[in-house]
C-alpha cells in the first residue's frame, strides 16, 4: 500500500514540478522580452530619440507582441517626431489609429495632428483634431492650431474657418490676422464681428503661455554633449569641454537637494542641431520648467531664446558673451558678461589710471574677440584715447605686435601706454609673456582672466609683469571654497575640474539664490530685485537692468591671490 502511494506521487511530482518550472522560466523571458521596451521609454525621456526608436521597432509587430504593439507603435512615433522624422512619425500613427479598440486613440490623433502640423499640412491637421473626443486633448490641439496657424495669411484661414470653425485655435490666429489689417473686405467683417469675443480657455489676452507652478525647482538642461557628432553618453571623452561644464552642473544639483531643496532635473543632448532642440523642446517637461541652461552655439541659442520669450521661462547661456541671438524680452540671459559690459568696464579701469592715453589692441580672430575689439575701439575713440594699432593676431604676429609699439627696441622708445589684448587663445599667451619679460618695460597688460589658467606662466611672473586681468566670472583663487570645490570633485570624478566645472557649479549657485521656496519662482522679477549677489567660486554677480552679469572688475595678483584693482 505505502508503495502504490509514493508511486501515485512520485507520477504525478514530476509533471507538476516540469509545468512550475515552465512558468517560471517563460515569466523570465517574458521579463527579459520586456526590458528593451521599457529601455526605449525611458531614453525616450532622457531625449536619445533616435536610440529609442530602434529599441521600440520590434515591439511594433502585432503578431509577437499582440496588446504590447500599439503602445511600442504609439512611443516610436513619438520618438520619430521629437526628432523630426515626420513622415515616419505619420505613417505609425496612421498604422495605430486603424486600432479602432485602443484605449488611448486621442492621444495618437493629438500627435498625428502635430505632425501633420510640422509637415505644413495644416488641411490634414485640421480634421484629426476635430476628431478629438478629450476636451483637454482637444484644447492642447486647439492651442497648437494657433501656434502653427498665427503666420498663415488671413485669406487662407478665412478657407479653413468655413470648414473647422469649432476651433478655437484656428479662431485666435484668424482674429490676430484681421485685427492687422488696415481695412476688411464685408465678409471679414461679418467673420470678425462672430469671433472677436470667443476666448481659447486658459488663454489670456496677449496669449500668455501657462506654466505649471510649484514649489519645486525644475531645471532643464540643454547642451550639445555631442557637438562633434554621435549620439549618447558612452562616447564621451574626459576632454569633452560641455562634459565638464556639466559635472559642475551636476555636483551643484546634487549638493543643492543634499541641504534640502526639492529640485527636478532632466537633461537633453542637442547634438549641436537645430532640428533636435526644435524636437526637444516639444517635450512636457518645458511645461513646468523654471530655468533652462544652455545652450551655447548661436544657431541653436536662437531658437531656445524664442521658446524662452513665448513660454516666460528663463533662459541662461552659461558660457558666451555674445547676446546678440537673444531675445529682447527680458527671460534670456548670458551667465558671464557680454561684449559690452567687458568692454565698458574696461574703459572705466582706464579712465582710474588717468595717465594711460597711448593705447595698443591686439586681438584673436575668434567672433567673440573681434567683437571686443571692435566695441572696445569704438569706445576709446569716443574717449579720447590715442589708439596706436588695433591688430589682428596669431602666435606669429605678437613679436611684430610688440615691436608695432616701441616694447622691442631697447632704447626706451615705449610708445604705448597699454596694451589690451583681447584673446583666450594659450598660442598667443605663450609669447606675450616671454616679450614682455624681455622687453623689461613696465606697461600694464590688460588681458582676459583665461590666461590665469594656462598651465605655463607662474603666479609670480605675472605678477611681476605687470598684468591685469579683466573678469569673466573670474574665480576667487586662493579662497578656500575653491580648495573645497577642488578636492570634492576629485572625490567624486577622480580628475581635478577644469574651469568649466567651476563655471556650472557657480551658475547653479546663482540660479538657487534668484529662485527658491523663500523666494518664489520669477526668476526675472527676483533678479530684478536684487542688486550684488555674492558668488561662492567667484567675485559675484550684477545684473541690475542687465540680462548679463554687469560685474567685471579687473583683477591683479598680489601674493598669488587675486585682488580686485
Amino acid at each position: 500500500m505505502n508503495f502504490k502511494i509514493i508511486k501515485t506521487f512520485s507520477s504525478f511530482s514530476f509533471p507538476l514540478v516540469f509545468l512550475l518550472l515552465m512558468i517560471s522560466v517563460s515569466s523570465l523571458m517574458a521579463q527579459a522580452a520586456l526590458e528593451d521596451y521599457n529601455e526605449g521609454k525611458r531614453i525616450l525621456e532622457e531625449g536619445q530619440f533616435q536610440e529609442a526608436m530602434e529599441l521600440l521597432r520590434p515591439y511594433m509587430d502585432v503578431q509577437r507582441y499582440g496588446e504590447l504593439s500599439p503602445y511600442a507603435t504609439y512611443h516610436f512615433a513619438r520618438a520619430a517626431y521629437a526628432n523630426r522624422q515626420f513622415e515616419l512619425a505619420k505613417s505609425a500613427l496612421s498604422t495605430l489609429l486603424e486600432e479602432s479598440n485602443w484605449p488611448k486613440l486621442d492621444e495618437a490623433r493629438y500627435l498625428l495632428a502635430l505632425v501633420n502640423f510640422e509637415r505644413n499640412k495644416p488641411n490634414d491637421a485640421l480634421p484629426v483634431v476635430q476628431s478629438i473626443a478629450s476636451e483637454n486633448l482637444r484644447l492642447e490641439a486647439y492651442r497648437a492650431s494657433y501656434n502653427y496657424l498665427k503666420e498663415v495669411p488671413s485669406s487662407v484661414l478665412m478657407l479653413q474657418y468655413e470648414q473647422f470653425g469649432d476651433n478655437l485655435g484656428l479662431i485666435m490666429a484668424l482674429r490676430e490676422q484681421l485685427v492687422e489689417k488696415s481695412s476688411l473686405s464685408s465678409q471679414e467683417k461679418s467673420v470678425f464681428e462672430q469671433i472677436r469675443d470667443i476666448q481659447l480657455p486658459g488663454r489670456e489676452e496677449e496669449e500668455d503661455k501657462k506654466r505649471e507652478i510649484n514649489e519645486t525647482l525644475e531645471v532643464a538642461i540643454v547642451l550639445p554633449f555631442n557637438y562633434n557628432g554621435g549620439s549618447g553618453v558612452k562616447r564621451l571623452q574626459s576632454n569633452n569641454f560641455i562634459f565638464e561644464l556639466y559635472r559642475g552642473i551636476d555636483m551643484a544639483l546634487e549638493n543643492a537637494k543634499a541641504s534640502g531643496l526639492d529640485i527636478s532635473v532632466k537633461t537633453f543632448d542637442t547634438e549641436r542641431n537645430p532640428d533636435r532642440v526644435a524636437g526637444i523642446l516639444q517635450d512636457p517637461f518645458f511645461r513646468k520648467a523654471d530655468v533652462i541652461i544652455g545652450p551655447i552655439y548661436p544657431e541653436e541659442v536662437e531658437i531656445v531664446s524664442e521658446f524662452a520669450k513665448d513660454w516666460k521661462i528663463p533662459f541662461v547661456n552659461p558660457l558666451s558673451n555674445i547676446g546678440e541671438h537673444l531675445t529682447s524680452s527680458g527671460h534670456s540671459y548670458l551667465f558671464r558678461p557680454s561684449v559690452e559690459a567687458i568692454t565698458d568696464n574696461t574703459i572705466k579701469y582706464l579712465n582710474n589710471l588717468g595717465d594711460k592715453n597711448k593705447i595698443a589692441i591686439a586681438y584673436s580672430g575668434t567672433s567673440r574677440d573681434e567683437l571686443l575689439a571692435k566695441s572696445f575701439e569704438e569706445k576709446a575713440r569716443r574717449n579720447g584715447y590715442d589708439l596706436l594699432t588695433v591688430q589682428k593676431v596669431s602666435a606669429r604676429d605678437m613679436r611684430g605686435f610688440f615691436e608695432s609699439v616701441g616694447l622691442l627696441d631697447g632704447q626706451g622708445n615705449r610708445r604705448a601706454d597699454a596694451l589690451v589684448i583681447f584673446s583666450d587663445d594659450p598660442n598667443v599667451a605663450s609669447p606675450t609673456f616671454s616679450l614682455v619679460e624681455s622687453s623689461g618695460s613696465s606697461v600694464p597688460v590688460i588681458v582676459m582672466d583665461s590666461w590665469l589658467y594656462f598651465n605655463f606662466a607662474s603666479y609670480e611672473m605675472m605678477e611681476a609683469q605687470d598684468f591685469h586681468f579683466i573678469s569673466n566670472n573670474s574665480l576667487r583663487l586662493g579662497a578656500e571654497e575653491i580648495e573645497n570645490f577642488r578636492e570634492e570633485f576629485f572625490e567624486r570624478f577622480k580628475s581635478f575640474p577644469g574651469l568649466n566645472a567651476y563655471l556650472g557649479y557657480e551658475l547653479v549657485h546663482l540660479i538657487t539664490e534668484v529662485i527658491n521656496v523663500q523666494k518664489g519662482f520669477d526668476f526675472k522679477e527676483n533678479l530684478k530685485a536684487s542688486d550684488f549677489i555674492s558668488g561662492k567660486l567667484t567675485f559675484g554677480f550684477d545684473f541690475t537692468k542687465n540680462s548679463s552679469n554687469n560685474y567685471v572688475p579687473i583683477l591683479r595678483l598680489e601674493e598669488g591671490v587675486l585682488v580686485i584693482e
